[in-house]
């Protein structure tokens, strides 16, 4: 009876263990973040179970925004921003970590679908701009993807493996992250395919007095541009008064 109920218990275990794996089974340390007034960052760790002879890909990004690089010329003797390109919807933050070099575990064709890539990420997205050119804009990709660098708000992590049974990444969202969900997927490979994907939400959100204020210049943008142009005048206006009066 006894060995009846331990084969039992021990299939089961099994059974569910599988199912976890399966379902590429990770959590993440905070999911909700405040931004407040004095806000200088937020450090969140990933953690999950790893699968033997599986690659594990880890990616955040969002929220997506239109996107514009501007490139200076010299006319008449004064620098202008002559050219320009929009890139439509646009991770505002993209951070990658990966078990191996992503171009060794994963073809292009999938790399670029699924966007887990600084150098693709610009291939399949919409873009307009104020100049015609027949030579390739490879040049602009790259200083885009640059510049988000430079401000970390694209970035590469590393995937930490503990006891090659679980894994850890640490990443760093930097004080100019923008309110909004941000989405966190981890996807498991085998054999140069994805077996699977699970996505979960970190949200970004203003709190305090920023949040009204923010809430507000959202909601109500020519009235909150109306104000600030009051305010600035009357800033100006008592400036100048007491300036006069020392």
């Amino acid at each position: 009876m006894y060995i009846k109920i331990y084969q039992i218990v021990f299939f089961i275990i099994i059974f569910f263990t599988k199912i976890i794996a399966a379902e590429a089974y990770f959590d993440i340390s905070e999911n909700n973040i405040k931004i407040e007034t004095n806000f200088n960052g937020k450090e969140v760790i990933i953690f999950g179970i790893l699968n033997d002879n599986q690659e594990t890909i880890i990616t955040i990004k969002g929220p997506e925004k239109n996107s514009i690089i501007q490139k200076k010329e010299r006319i008449l003797g004064f620098w202008f921003n002559a050219k320009k390109i929009t890139y439509n919807k646009i991770p505002s933050i993209f951070f990658i970590a990966s078990s191996d070099n992503i171009k060794n575990i994963l073809p292009t064709s999938t790399i670029i679908k699924e966007e887990l890539s600084f150098e693709y990420l610009l291939e399949n997205k919409l873009s307009k701009r104020n100049f015609i050119s027949d030579v390739p804009l490879d040049t602009w990709k790259s200083n885009f993807v640059r510049i988000k660098k430079s401000k970390d708000l694209f970035k590469e992590y590393i995937i930490e493996k503990i006891d090659n049974k679980l894994f850890q990444t640490r990443v760093f969202f930097p004080a100019k992250s923008i309110p909004g969900e941000y989405k966190v997927n981890v996807y498991q490979i085998k054999n140069n395919v994805i077996l699977n994907n699970k996505e979960k939400i970190i949200t970004l959100k203003k709190s305090g007095m920023g949040s009204h204020i923010y809430d507000f210049a959202h909601n109500h943008s020519a009235a909150y541009g109306f104000f600030t142009i009051i305010f600035a005048v009357l800033s100006g206006l008592l400036a100048a008064t007491l300036f006069r009066r020392s």
